[in-house]
């Protein structure tokens, strides 16, 4: 008999009978999406992990022109409020104001890189509804 379980099994024999002890599987470090990693990829928004002596590093990476471009879109638009009025500019704009307001005091480039993110996965959340059956 064949058994498939997505857990870790450890068998032991105990006075002539079985002790199937089902345990855990291996936890994922980060549980990803992957449509939206290689779509925020493509804008220059994606990271990738490279080890550095005993650590891992989070670098950028993708399009080096589209990062660019959502940050001029970031500083002259999210940050001036010239945008049209519908729900997802107001999130935009919640955003924006949430985190010149929270608790950690962060600067003007992290503010705009968290803007930068929030914009891909609107815009990528936003595509995905329009999807062909």
């Amino acid at each position: 008999m064949l058994e498939f379980s997505l857990f870790k099994v450890e068998r032991d024999r105990k006075n002539g009978e079985s002790i199937i002890k089902r345990l855990p599987g291996d936890k994922k470090r980060v549980q990803r999406n992957r449509s939206r990693d290689a779509f925020k990829m493509r804008l220059g928004m994606g990271t990738t992990l490279e080890q550095s002596g005993d650590g891992l590093i989070e670098k950028p990476s993708g399009s080096a022109l589209c990062r660019i471009a959502l940050w001029q879109y970031v500083l002259t638009s999210v940050e001036t409020e010239r945008l049209p009025k519908n729900h997802i500019t107001e999130q935009l704009i919640n955003r924006r104001d949430s985190l010149k307001l929270g608790e950690k005091l962060l600067n003007g480039k992290h503010i705009q890189g968290k803007l930068m993110s929030k914009v891909v996965n609107l815009l990528f959340a936003e595509l995905y509804k329009f999807q062909l059956p």
